[in-house]
């Protein structure tokens, strides 16, 4: 079927309700569980340009356009209330963040969105580069405490005494939130749509591995597209639209139960084109060592 007819036909089918049937059926019947993660991508950019992220090859028009320049925009507030509404109506209480490959503190909204979900009795946590609260030490203050967990990335440190005076300056900034450190130099996570992915060996052991994301996490970009792991920026299965569905419809679809189920079994990878690539679970890679 042509995409612009099933388009129509999945429009149709929302309008009549067909998709809310059936998730609060499978709610209710499947045992499938609530995710324990949600991100909301509030918005597309990023200030740097890293070789071991996904967005780095980008050329789709997602995160860069066919030239190579940046995705400049933004979900818009009420789409953002609306999420996190949503995901407390429906007796959320675990882990929210308001980014997706995307460096969420050069959006001004943020503390009023993280003042939002602190109010609703979730979780925040988040992930960053850190350039933004390095030149802000108000921002800093604003954000002790009221984030839960922050994960700072350390990307520019050539030797373990100044990847310990980094951690040491961030820990003295945050006395409430509990600080951690994602450590790509020495400690990288092998990703689809990197620049790494094509120049460090890969464990082909990996691709045997069950995966569990899909039953773990909601990831729902700028645009309102939902992602089906951290792996799938690019939204490949087609799950659905949080502008246009609830998020309860999505979460609780036929397919996307059925793809879960299926990759959490050992060699479910190799069912699904995009997963049959993923290395994501193999040993990190030291890009120190390797020279990359």
């Amino acid at each position: 079927m042509p995409n612009n007819l099933k388009k129509a036909a999945l429009k149709i089918l929302i309008r009549l309700g067909v998709y809310k049937l059936i998730a609060l059926i499978l709610k209710r019947y499947s045992g499938f569980p609530i995710w324990t993660n949600l991100e909301i991508d509030i918005q597309a950019s990023c200030n740097r340009d890293c070789e071991f992220c996904p967005r780095f090859l980008d050329r789709s028009g997602v995160r860069k356009d066919e030239h190579g320049k940046q995705i400049l925009t933004k979900m818009s507030s009420d789409k953002v209330y609306n999420l996190i509404d949503q995901a407390h109506k429906l007796g959320f209480k675990g882990k929210i963040k308001l980014h997706r490959l995307s460096e969420s503190l050069l959006d001004k909204r943020y503390v009023e969105f993280a003042e939002y979900i602190k109010l609703k009795g979730l979780r925040l946590l988040e992930n960053t580069n850190g350039d933004v609260l390095k030149k802000n030490d108000a921002l800093c203050a604003k954000l002790d405490g009221l984030i839960e967990h922050l994960t700072i990335g350390l990307y520019d440190y050539k030797n373990e005494r100044e990847k310990q005076e980094e951690m040491a300056y961030w820990r003295s900034k945050f006395k409430k939130t509990e600080v951690a450190f994602s450590l790509p130099p020495d400690n990288c996570t092998i990703r689809q749509g990197s620049k790494v992915y094509f120049e460090v060996l890969k464990n082909p052991q990996a691709l045997e591995l069950p995966c569990t994301q899909p039953y773990r996490m909601i990831l729902i970009r700028y645009d309102g597209n939902v992602s089906l792991c951290c792996e799938d920026d690019g939204c490949h299965f087609d799950l659905g639209n949080a502008f246009e569905q609830s998020i309860q419809e999505i979460w609780w679809s036929y397919k996307h139960i059925k793809i879960a189920r299926t990759l959490e079994k050992q060699g479910g990878r190799h069912k699904f084109e995009r997963c049959s690539r993923c290395y994501n679970g193999q040993k990190k890679v030291n890009l120190l060592e390797e020279g990359v």
